[in-house]
């Protein structure tokens, strides 16, 4: 059977490398490519030229049921294990799961599998309890030499530092108890913007009030459960200033397609949208039911709501390429969460120039420890450099780079269509 699709060049030189890794080592290793780059072509390629059976594992259904989707274009078929989407088929020979629904049914799993395949591979935790690992091992058991590749846009974990532990272009990497050996392939986001495969970001940097988050611990890591009560009481000190960041979210967006505003917390979500046009917004939460959730993201893809306010539930696994408007009103100390973020605008839609991205000024106190570059980088920058850094540079995470290599690298584009 012919291949349906065409992949981009990058997308075929991660398959060939790929190919040519595990011909020469069993070695588990991790592809690097930006939001909005097509990982899930690439796993659908690498799905179907695979020999054996092939477990294809993502942490949230969006992600199962997009991969999925992929895969079925190529013209060959595939089941999916997954609670939330009311489906446990696993005798097709490739089967795309839920990472939760797996680990709870391991004794479903008795064949050996030849490729096991993680998207959003940065999740894969270190402990030898957790979920991913669990798994891994009970495969192993089955067929030692089983291949494992890793997909991410962002090779790291807060707290614990890079994924890998060797890149491609012969760097070492400070890494301990991963279970991703190298990185094989890496793609700078610059090559998809400069290419046109990416929407260029602009970062917006104008509030006319802003949040004193200088006062938040730094356990606000972003991949972990933050302390909503010292963020409510944080927001309500500023009475004033939702409504005002909020009233000036509209007046930037009147000629925008889409606006997702991420929240710190259900509260503040709610505050929100209060001063949002209540006909053209929605609110999604992590206490959203699902039927109500998927009604209001599919309202949302159609343009019927202008205005989706959510508290990290849409950082992965969600595609609406018609978005333009990011607006971040939340605190962070993770790369990954905040990567994932900017992703959601850079996607390409017919009629999209730019997309927009609106951070409250005084997060910069929160970025402090963030490892984009070297810490010691970090402290001279401002946050209107740091989010061109995370925005639109050149940054290759393989890579090290100077502050003047930095500085000559990095730029602001000015606000126009």
């Amino acid at each position: 059977m012919t291949q349906p699709f065409v992949l981009r060049d990058y997308q075929s030189q991660a398959v060939d490398a790929s190919l040519a890794h595990f011909r020469e080592t069993d070695d588990p290793a991790v592809i690097v490519l930006p939001t909005g780059a097509g990982k899930s072509l690439v796993i659908a390629e690498l799905s179907r030229l695979a020999k054996g059976r092939v477990l294809c594992l993502a942490h949230v259904k969006e992600l199962v049921e997009q991969n999925h989707a992929k895969f079925l274009a190529t013209g060959f078929s595939a089941g999916v294990f997954s609670a939330g989407l009311n489906q446990k088929n696993s005798t097709e020979k490739t089967t795309f799961a839920s990472i939760q629904s797996i680990a709870a049914n391991l004794e479903s799993f008795q064949e050996a599998m030849s490729l096991i395949i993680i998207d959003e591979c940065h999740r894969v935790g270190m402990e030898e309890s957790g979920q991913y690992n669990k798994t891994l091992e009970h495969f192993r058991a089955l067929n030692p030499k089983v291949k494992i590749l890793g997909l991410t846009a962002t090779p790291y974990r807060l707290g614990s530092g890079w994924i890998y532990q060797n890149h491609y272009h012969g760097y070492t990497r400070q890494c301990t108890n991963s279970i991703f050996k190298k990185c094989i392939f890496e793609l700078p986001l610059q090559h998809m913007v400069k290419n046109g495969y990416l929407t260029p970001p602009i970062h917006y940097d104008a509030a006319v009030a802003h949040y004193d988050f200088s006062l938040l611990t730094e356990s606000l890591d972003g991949e972990q459960n933050t302390d909503d009560i010292a963020l409510n009481e944080l927001i309500h000190k500023h009475p004033r200033v939702t409504q005002a960041v909020t009233e000036q979210i509209i007046q930037l967006s009147q000629n925008r397609q889409g606006v997702m505003i991420f929240a710190a917390t259900i509260d503040h979500a709610k505050e929100i949208v209060g001063y949002l046009p209540a006909d053209e917004t929605a609110l999604i939460t992590g206490k959203t039911k699902l039927k109500e959730r998927d009604a209001l993201i599919e309202a949302f893809k159609a343009k019927k709501i202008k205005y989706l306010v959510n508290v990290s539930v849409l950082t992965t696994g969600f595609d609406a390429p018609h978005v333009d408007v990011i607006a971040i009103l939340r605190p962070t100390q993770s790369i990954s969460l905040f990567q994932q973020i900017v992703g959601r605008g850079l996607r390409l839609v017919l009629g999209k120039r730019t997309a927009w991205y609106w951070i409250t000024p005084t997060m910069a106190t929160t970025y402090s420890n963030l490892k984009l570059v070297r810490r010691s980088q970090l402290k001279t920058l401002s946050l209107c450099r740091f989010i061109a850094l995370c925005a639109i540079s050149p940054i290759h995470f393989g890579e090290e780079r100077t502050q003047k290599e930095i500085s000559l690298n990095t730029s602001v584009a000015a606000v126009t269509d």
